[in-house]
């Protein structure tokens, strides 16, 4: 069995999704563990060679700061979601665009 990844206040996290979860819950130690290379170990370990070498490529990137390096390794865990996913197509709902509803907005209004 996979020994979780362990924090300091005794919380577990078992899977990529718990370990995103905990470091939000705790930034100061997710980017403790992120410059320890803790996780990037952590992820090797229960088979996710990919994340684990994200992490690794994230916390060399010396133009971050920690937290920005934390952020963006939690994007980078973040599963991606196609129309081909495992969801039916009828229930994808597409997520309005702010920026596309101000641009039609000032597009009427110079239409006008």
């Amino acid at each position: 069995m996979t020994e979780p990844f362990r924090f300091p206040d005794g919380q577990l996290a078992y899977n990529v999704e718990d370990l995103v979860r905990l470091c939000q819950q705790s930034p100061d130690d997710g980017i403790n563990y992120l410059m320890r290379e803790d996780l990037e170990k952590w992820l090797a370990y229960i088979g996710k060679t990919d994340l684990a070498q994200r992490a690794k490529k994230i916390r060399k990137e010396s133009s971050l700061s920690d937290r920005e390096r934390l952020d963006k390794f939690l994007a980078a865990c973040q599963p991606t979601t196609t129309p081909e996913s495992n969801q039916p197509e009828s229930n994808q709902v597409e997520q309005p665009n702010p920026l596309q509803n101000i641009l039609q907005a000032i597009k009427n209004f110079l239409a006008s």
